[in-house]
Formats: C-alpha cells, structure tokens, sequence
C-alpha cells in the first residue's frame, strides 16, 4: 500500500519543479526579448582581424583596426550615445568570432552565415568614456589584435 506521506512528498517535489520550471521560461523570454523600438542599431561584423561597424541610420561603415603599439583604433569604433539603447545586429564573414565588451557584461558569438541580436543600455556616462571590444574566439594568427572600442560621445 501506498503511505500517504510518500505521495504527498512527490507531489510536493513535482509543484516545486514545476514552478521553477514555468518561472525559469518567462525569465528566459524577457532576457532574450528586444526592445520595440532601439534608440540605435548597430551591424557589427567580424573578419580576420577586424571589426566592421555599420550605422544603417546614415548609411556609413567602418573598420576598426586595432595598433597594439599605442593602444589605439584607426579607422572608426562602435560609436554611441549615453544612456541610449542600442540594437546591435552581430555576424561574421569568415570564421568565428566573440564579440566581447566585458565591462559592460556583453559576449555574444558573431558566426558566419547567421546573425545574433542584442540589444543593451548604454551606461550615463561623461563624453569621452570608452570601452574595450575584444573577440574572446580564437579566430586565427592575428586574433590578438582583433580590438576595437565603444566610444560614448
């Protein structure tokens, strides 16, 4: 015979479950979800070794070639405004990358042939501030370079 405690314990395990697992979807679907309507959009592109930021608002793109000498970037970075919220769009030409602005807790796969969205609030921060972008996916001989930053202008 079935003792009653025994059954009342399993059904106790299974609602906790169950809610942990109802509750864990629709965090989940709200993590992942895109704002309706971005400040910005972003397409950033990885190639051996370097980053292509296009701004599909004006029509521009940039390359962004990292001098490990200096610590500087020629050619354009991912520009962006303080507090706004911003869509990037991430792909990749050839092989695959990481697109990585660890201060700000931002990492996602920039693979060929397919593209990831995020979107994230830039902090309120003075003109000027930057922040470092790196690809996290070893991508090749010149990986090490492949740097560009977020300029807050």
């Amino acid at each position: 015979m079935v003792d009653k405690l025994e059954v009342a314990w399993t059904l106790a395990v299974v609602g906790l479950l169950a809610g942990v697992a109802a509750y864990s979807t629709v965090l989940l679907y709200h993590i992942d979800a895109l704002p309706a309507h971005p400040t910005e959009y972003v397409d950033v592109i990885g190639h051996q070794w370097f980053w292509e930021f296009c701004y599909p608002s004006n029509g521009t793109c940039v390359n962004s070639m990292y001098d490990a000498a200096t610590n500087t970037v020629s050619g354009g970075a991912l520009w962006v405004t303080p507090g706004a919220q911003v869509q990037i769009n991430v792909t990749g030409t050839d092989v695959v990358h990481s697109f990585n602005i660890p201060q700000l807790g931002i990492r996602i796969d920039a693979i060929p042939g397919r593209v990831n969205l995020f979107s994230f609030t830039v902090p309120i921060v003075p003109p000027g501030t930057h922040y470092l972008i790196q690809c996290t996916e070893f991508c090749g001989t010149f990986h090490g370079t492949m740097r560009s930053f977020l300029e807050v202008v």
